[in-house]
């Protein structure tokens, strides 16, 4: 999913960085966690700005830095083989660990989401047949709110509308199961990527959720003065 550029918001200047990234961050989670890792898929990003961005404040990031930019068509030939193999080990097949709330959390909560998107007018074309509760079209679920957030045309009651979405979905869905879930994978896997991903996305999540608070207490700020 493409991610539209920051418009014309206005941010506090700690809060820049975050909003000019985090949709970057969000599609590599999201291209890494829902696919299995193509030569293509590993050079663009190898190449791109994309990790950088991700290493901004996070352990995980610099770890995917380290690991992916800088080598050669041969070494990203080897490591495209390796992590495919990794990939459909880890997160194909080992169906004790599907990347999915509802193996974290109450039952149920496949509904729950449902309903998140349904409330906000979102529906996914899911390529691969994914749950709901998947990772990935749960990330995707933040990039739609996120996307919506810089094109916001409803003003200072619907920005702050769409960051508290936001916020409830990550405290009350992601942030309620993912970090186990990372947990598991890195215990469960020695791949250099994998391992750095999960730590990139429990880290940058809690980052996010932070940094949308700071945001919306500043903009409420505004509004009381």
């Amino acid at each position: 999913m493409a991610i539209s550029p920051v418009q014309t918001l206005e941010v506090p200047d700690v809060c820049h960085r975050w909003l000019e990234n985090r949709g970057t961050v969000y599609e590599l989670l999201i291209d890494f966690m829902g696919n299995s890792p193509s030569l293509s898929m590993i050079a663009e990003w190898s190449r791109g700005s994309g990790i950088g961005k991700a290493a901004e404040g996070t352990q995980g990031g610099a770890d995917l830095v380290n690991y992916l930019c800088g080598r050669s068509p041969e070494e990203l030939v080897k490591i495209c083989e390796y992590e495919g193999t990794e990939y459909r080990r880890l997160l194909e097949r080992n169906k004790q660990r599907p990347l999915s709330e509802s193996q974290y959390t109450k039952s149920g909560c496949v509904r729950d989401v449902a309903e998140c998107y349904e409330t906000v007018g979102v529906a996914f074309n899911k390529l691969h047949g994914e749950a709901d509760d998947h990772l990935a079209i749960e990330l995707e679920f933040m990039t739609v709110l996120h996307d919506r957030m810089l094109n916001n045309c409803y003003g200072e009651d619907g920005l702050l509308k769409l960051m508290a979405a936001q916020e409830q979905f990550l405290e009350e869905h992601l942030l309620a199961w993912v970090p186990s879930l990372c947990e598991d994978m890195r215990t469960s896997t020695d791949s250099p990527l994998y391992r750095a991903l999960f730590r990139l996305l429990e880290e940058f999540l809690k980052q996010d959720l932070r940094m949308l608070k700071v945001w919306r207490q500043s903009r409420e700020g505004e509004l009381v003065h």
